[in-house]
């Protein structure tokens, strides 16, 4: 059986909702779907699966691995499993729209201290 789900039913904000595949019939995906205001985002971390965050409008700074990759709506970054990442809306006269999808069931998040 198909399920709809409206963004408005995931829990969240208007910045950022979360789908849980565990939580929605062990759908082997998780994503967020981000509208991040300028100078937000999510420091260093990690996952043991790879995250793909697929841009749809606005811009950010991305740092992969030692990479830092300046993106825009329209792009696609691929983060391997176990890689440093995390990124950083640009200053803007809107957020970073972009849906960021985890290839797995549930979210495993591993902080990383960067000094």
């Amino acid at each position: 059986m198909a399920l709809h789900i409206h963004n408005s039913d995931l829990p969240g904000d208007d910045v950022s909702r979360t789908f849980l595949g565990r939580d929605h019939g062990g759908v082997p995906v998780s994503f967020f779907i981000q509208a991040s205001p300028p100078g937000h985002g999510p420091g260093p971390h990690t996952h043991p699966y790879a995250e793909v965050f697929v841009l749809h409008e606005g811009s950010g700074e991305f740092l992969a691995g030692e990479e830092t990759i300046e993106a825009s709506g329209g792009s696609v970054i691929v983060v391997p499993a176990g890689e440093v990442h995390g990124f950083t809306a640009a200053p803007g006269p809107g957020p970073l729209r972009m849906t960021c999808l985890h290839l797995n069931d549930r979210m495993i998040t591993e902080w990383v201290d960067r000094d």
